[in-house]
């Protein structure tokens, strides 16, 4: 099954790849140097990805306005903008662009802002539309060095994402995958980094041809894949026996990776988060020992929002590139199920082979977590927080029901891992 082509129509992809002209006086631009070799096609698991190479000049209304009319010419699925920074250490997939534009020195064309707004009335802040830290641990698991970064600078890099980001919205065509690549500066910015877009583009497209095999209601394991895991999605509301299934798919021998196992060790003493933790939320939130006091936490996001929003800029990007890693260890024709509680919170469906969700009825939920020692009235809140049921039967390539006993579900995880699931013998 995993191995056939999907029954769509369309197998093809296209993506727009930019790199920049050389400025300052320099005679190569590592960041066009990287892009240009790319071919014109790159081969997918029946299918194919078109690649257009377009070099932006190095003027702020150069680039924002050559990428405005490439987007609408091209319509692309994917947007890949790769820059420069000659102090970066590796390359980075950066998270954020500013509506701001200050520079050191001049662009191209002699233009030198001090400060100005990029886009009047437009968002202080715009975002990445692909999973810069999912992406990263894919990449660093395939042995290529990488970084997620949140600030794409204030020169004519983060003016061009961050007008790529706008025409996309303007023109409703927020689910195009786009995002932008810092290069490091010297030879390190051309050596290697050619195959790591491969990778990203490869990993970008076939998350594409994903949601259009479930939106074609095919699945989204009908997409090929080759030289990986089955990546598999598994998600429920608090209470609906999602540990449970997860358990029972790590007996018939999945690699079951655990977002809330993830979150305790980079939020333990010395853990990879707890010292950004410690500065926003102060050492309220931190226990004797230097961990973070979960228990305290929680009292504070279920009350506020907008605390919950912080924590979670702060530990989900780590989880998430864990997380991948992790799962990519399952190896070639192996099954990797990631056990996540926010996956569709965090939009995180079309990143997977294969969505399961696992559903119970609302009063069962309850006895189980009155069981646990949890409140009525805090499993009720904390069940708010969450996505619906409807929301995550939406997104669903499966739905198992827990509304009997343990061998019921057991029976019903069976199916799964027999039916959508077991690796190809």
């Amino acid at each position: 099954m995993h191995d056939a082509a999907p029954p769509l129509s369309d197998h093809t992809v296209t993506a727009l790849v930019t790199g920049f002209e050389p400025f300052d006086g320099a005679r190569l631009n590592p960041s066009w140097e990287a892009v240009r070799l790319l071919p014109g096609e790159l081969a997918l698991a029946h299918g194919t990805l078109v690649v257009h190479r377009e070099r932006l000049p190095v003027t702020f209304a150069g680039a924002t306005g050559r990428v405005r009319e490439l987007l609408a010419q091209l319509r692309p699925d994917v947007v890949v903008l790769v820059g420069l920074d000659a102090g970066a250490r590796v390359v980075r997939l950066e998270t954020t662009a500013r509506n701001l534009a200050q520079a050191r020195i001049p662009d191209n064309a002699g233009h030198r802002p001090r400060g100005e707004v990029l886009v009047p009335g437009g968002p202080p802040r715009r975002y990445a539309t692909w999973s810069a830290s999912t992406l990263a641990g894919r990449l660093r698991a395939a042995g290529h060095a990488v970084e997620v970064c949140d600030d794409a600078g204030l020169y004519v890099c983060n003016a061009t994402l961050y007008a790529a980001l706008e025409a996309l919205e303007a023109g409703g065509r927020t689910g195009v995958l786009t995002g932008f690549v810092h290069v490091p500066g010297g030879a390190a910015g051309v050596d290697g980094v050619g195959a790591l877009l491969t990778a990203l583009l490869t990993e970008l497209a076939d998350q594409v041809r994903r949601r259009r095999a479930w939106r074609h209601g095919v699945g989204r394991a009908s997409v090929p894949r080759a030289g990986r895991p089955l990546r598999v999605g598994l998600t429920g509301g608090i209470g609906s026996g999602k540990s449970t299934v997860a358990r029972l798919l790590a007996r018939r021998d999945a690699t079951v990776v655990d977002a809330d196992a993830i979150s305790r060790r980079v939020t333990g003493a010395g853990g990879a988060v707890l010292g950004r933790i410690r500065s926003v939320f102060g050492d309220g939130v931190i226990t004797a020992d230097g961990a973070l006091d979960r228990s305290a936490m929680a009292g504070l996001i279920f009350s506020d929002p907008s605390a919950r929003r912080r924590l979670e800029s702060l530990t989900l990007p780590r989880i998430a590139l864990e997380a991948a890693q992790e799962m990519e260890r399952a190896g070639a024709g192996g099954v990797a199920v990631y056990d996540v509680p926010l996956l569709v919170e965090q939009g995180m469906a079309d990143l997977f082979d294969a969505v399961v969700v696992v559903e119970s009825p609302l009063e069962q939920r309850l006895e189980r977590l009155e069981r646990r020692g949890l409140e009525r009235a805090e499993a009720m809140a904390r069940m708010a927080s969450q996505a619906s049921d409807e929301a995550r039967r939406a997104l669903a390539d499966v739905v198992l029901i827990n509304n009997g006993t343990e061998a019921d579900l057991a029976d019903g995880v069976n199916w799964l891992w027999d039916n959508r699931l077991s690796p190809p013998r």
